[in-house]
């Protein structure tokens, strides 16, 4: 199964979302752009495709956080782009609701470029001239829209479907009901014939129903374990912190994720009362496993931003 040749996908890093390239007479529309500090590499990237970024004729968001909308602003400022959402995303940005951003939970500073066009579910659009079905698909953020392409039997799946796996969900922000609103998700994807998606992280995914059953078997199992939910939560969360603040000294590091409100809330979930522990335990599970190692005190991922 090959990709149609009017769309490319650009895997990024564990940090970046992934871009989509759709190309067409219309001009090239862009999905999801990836963080702003990396802003520069994305416009590269998609130089890279044989693409100039400056004829970018539509910027699109799959849903409100800031590793898919970075990358808007300068995007917008050299392609004078518009950018499309769901209804419920445009919503979010219009009113910077910070809290659904998940950005002064997590300790980011950004404000997002305000959508021109929205989208709901059930919709058909036209992106480069290629019509696609609009698909709601709440979990690890209730604003989420995918896209699929029925005569490709191709989804752009978001963070709703990763390789047997989906973005954190944030049960504390969005309430215990967001593993319900993702196994929904799940389940009526399962009905679409879907031969290849492409994900908001990860590599393509060419085995769609054996991924979606995967992510099924896991959303049952934190529902049965709300404390292995918190901490695929915790993890995730550690580890883009370190992304983007490294290379840092160890116990700087240590006191800025522990002061952070989401280690306020997930320390206790995963049974600690210690927040620095926490996070202390969290790096000593990534050293372990070949994820991070320590140079002159200074902290390194070695996971691909």
């Amino acid at each position: 199964m090959k990709l149609p040749p009017q769309i490319r996908f650009i895997q990024r890093g564990w940090f970046n979302s992934n871009n989509i390239l759709i190309l067409g007479d219309d001009g090239p529309v862009i999905i999801d752009t990836g963080h702003e500090a990396d802003a520069a590499t994305t416009l590269h990237l998609i130089a890279a495709e044989g693409i100039d970024p400056h004829e970018i004729s539509l910027i699109v968001n799959t849903h409100c956080h800031w590793d898919h909308f970075g990358g808007n602003r300068a995007l917008k400022v050299i392609s004078d782009a518009p950018l499309a959402t769901s209804k419920q995303t445009a919503a979010i940005f219009a009113a910077n609701d910070r809290e659904a951003m998940w950005l002064d939970y997590f300790g980011v500073n950004f404000v997002p470029e305000t959508a021109d066009l929205t989208w709901q579910d059930g919709d058909m659009v036209e992106l480069s001239g290629l019509p696609f079905e609009v698909i709601a698909a709440p979990g690890h953020a209730p604003d989420t829209i995918l896209f699929y392409q029925p005569d490709h039997k191709l989804l752009i799946s978001a963070d709703a479907l990763h390789e047997q796996d989906c973005g954190v969900l944030n049960v504390v922000v969005h309430g215990f009901g967001v593993v319900d609103s993702a196994l929904t998700t799940v389940d009526r994807l399962l009905t679409y014939d879907i031969e290849l998606a492409l994900p908001g992280h990860g590599p393509i995914i060419t085995d769609v129903v054996g991924s979606l059953a995967a992510l099924k078997k896991r959303l049952a199992g934190f529902k049965h374990d709300p404390r292995r939910l918190a901490y695929h939560l915790a993890r995730r969360v550690t580890m883009a912190a370190l992304l983007e603040s490294q290379p840092i000294e160890r116990q700087n590091f240590i006191s800025m994720v522990s002061e952070l409100p989401w280690t306020r809330d997930y320390a206790p979930l995963c049974g600690y009362d210690d927040r620095e522990q926490f996070v202390i335990d969290r790096l000593a599970e990534f050293q372990i496993r070949g994820l991070l190692r320590t140079i002159e005190n200074m902290l390194v991922s070695n996971v691909q931003r």
